[in-house]
């Protein structure tokens, strides 16, 4: 069996983690990989990591403490395109809930998405995340908000 795990960030893979891509339809619903490592520089209470499989870079993810949701979030969540469709992402998206509950011992987690991204949901839904029916944002960055309990 495959193995899929979360690697730290580090001098050696840095830059492949920035050239890792969502593809095209994706990339319309998180942010670029460089903004969130330099975001989690400067904002307190972020982890990022690297999403591996057999050796092989796959993926990124960003989760913490937001001080804007005073919650809980998993804020960065994306499978590079030629990764997608062979169902790592959801692996890797139980890895991840898995950690944030054995790191944080956190009760609850929370994500948001756009309105218009049925796959993420798709996703999301089947890892148990529920939508709150309330939204954050505004204008065009309207984002949808779901929750994880344990």
């Amino acid at each position: 069996m495959e193995s899929i795990k979360l690697i730290d960030i580090t001098s050696e893979n840095w830059v492949k983690v920035c050239f890792l891509h969502p593809g095209e339809e994706g990339a319309k619903y998180v942010a670029s990989n460089p903004v969130s490592i330099v975001q989690s520089v400067y904002e307190k209470g972020w982890i990022i990591k690297g999403i591996e499989k057999d050796g092989t870079l796959i993926g990124f993810t960003m989760y913490g403490y937001s001080e804007e949701l005073s919650a809980y979030e998993l804020c960065r969540f994306m499978i590079d395109q030629q990764y997608q469709g062979m169902g790592y992402g959801k692996r890797a998206l139980n890895i991840i809930i898995n950690e944030m509950y054995r790191r944080f011992d956190c009760k609850e987690i929370y994500l948001s998405t756009g309105p218009s991204n049925n796959r993420g949901k798709h996703v999301y839904e089947q890892a148990g995340f529920v939508s709150t029916g309330t939204t954050c944002g505004d204008g065009d960055d309207i984002e949808d908000i779901f929750c994880l309990k344990r």
